[in-house]
């Protein structure tokens, strides 16, 4: 498809999906205006006078769309300038992807807390550590994988960019072990691609010597692939406390041949770490190729119904009390 740009105008074609193409970063909105239109064949041509999208409507479109992925307006406010009202947005909705109170709020918009946790990508601050976190610290959260698959995305991200909040993850797992929690706090675990020895070993050691750690096997993995030798012999002890266990099939023989493979994963300078973050690529080509999953993906609290008090802050983000906020709409 051709597009033709006149100053403020845009020629743009009727293509196969009957979708009109407007070039980015505009969108053609109600306020746009018509100048003409104009058949040629089999071909329908539109000249419009359009404007550019503003923080607002793209913040707007994601509270309305109810199905496929709204790009556009990720793209803009990925592209956009640091925004504290952006920051604070995306850590309320981290914050609260597992709310009930707002879950109801949301029904129609249950991805919502996705596309934040997509604008994180750009917008990242330390501030978001916290809220990444509580992602897989919540006890009998939902699955619900396109978020976790994300905020997979985000830990592996974070710990990166900020190398010393690699001991908030790590203090998180910890606390969740100690508790003896349910949550899926094993995607805290890519934090250990950024861990070094001499700072983490010692912590990281104590879950694996820690009877109540899950997904030890996985852990042991990360250790392994991440090269913390001081964790090493902790990875063997675990290796020979399965040893006897051979049968073919059982989870038990899965669980030895998968710390087997750890140990030999400490030597194997070539193996490549199977890191989320570094490995997933460009969030819209990644998003694009799973864009038919989001006529099915929703969240596991959709069906739940509590009462959000009336002086109670709006469930939002706003700031305003719910009286005076969503409660009106």
């Amino acid at each position: 498809m051709q597009i033709v740009y006149l100053r403020d105008q845009i020629i743009a074609k009727w293509n196969n999906s009957n979708r009109y193409s407007f070039g980015k970063p505009f969108i053609f909105t109600g306020s746009g205006k018509l100048l003409f239109q104009k058949f040629s064949g089999d071909n329908l041509y539109l000249c419009a006078k359009i404007k550019k999208m503003t923080k607002t409507e793209a913040l707007a479109i994601l509270h309305s769309r109810t199905s496929g992925v709204p790009f556009e307006a990720l793209e803009f406010l990925s592209a956009h300038p640091y925004d504290e009202d952006i920051e604070d947005k995306i850590i309320f909705h981290l914050d609260n992807a597992y709310d009930e109170r707002i879950a109801v709020l949301n029904q129609s918009l249950p991805n919502l807390p996705l596309w934040y946790a997509i604008l994180a990508e750009t917008h990242a601050s330390e501030r978001m550590v916290p809220s990444v976190i509580n992602l897989f610290t919540t006890s009998d959260s939902p699955d619900w994988d396109l978020l976790d698959e994300q905020g997979l995305f985000l830990v592996g991200m974070l710990s990166e960019k900020y190398p010393e909040k690699v001991t908030s993850f790590l203090d998180a797992i910890e606390k969740q072990v100690s508790k003896k929690s349910n949550a899926p706090y094993l995607f805290l675990y890519d934090s250990i691609y950024f861990a070094e020895d001499i700072v983490h070993g010692e912590q990281i050691s104590r879950l694996l010597s820690n009877p109540d750690t899950g997904w030890k096997p996985l852990l042991a993995v990360h250790v392994a692939e991440r090269r913390l030798l001081s964790c090493r012999s902790e990875v063997q002890k675990l290796h020979e406390s399965c040893l006897s266990h051979t049968q073919k099939g059982t989870n038990e023989n899965l669980i030895r041949e998968e710390l087997q493979y750890a140990l030999e994963l400490f030597d194997d300078k070539t193996h490549e770490p199977g890191c989320y973050f570094r490995q997933r690529g460009n969030w819209k080509t990644h998003y694009q190729s799973a864009e038919q999953l989001f006529e099915e993906e929703n969240p596991m609290l959709a069906n739940i119904f509590n009462n959000v008090g009336r002086n109670d802050h709006c469930p939002c983000g706003s700031g305003k009390k719910f009286k005076n906020c969503c409660l009106k709409k």
